[in-house]
């Protein structure tokens, strides 16, 4: 696997905000996002929490759903 760029990470990441309705599991830890922390959302649209995406994205530079290549 190839790791993204230091710099891509913090460009594509988006800071978001759990509200009610948006409970979903953060796909790489399994574990609900709870109402109210902060998530990382990326470009394609998927929400985790941001250390479970910073980490997977230092090891790979694809969406951990879609396969999608990571890009701003």
């Amino acid at each position: 696997m190839v790791p993204a760029k230091e710099s891509l990470v913090k460009e594509m990441l988006k800071t978001v905000r759990i509200e009610a309705g948006d409970e979903e599991d953060c796909m790489i830890c399994l574990e609900e996002l709870e109402v109210g922390f902060d998530a990382s959302r990326m470009p394609c649209s998927h929400t985790f929490y941001g250390d479970c995406i910073e980490k997977w994205l230092r090891q790979s530079h694809y969406c951990p759903i879609a396969g999608l290549r990571c890009q701003p």
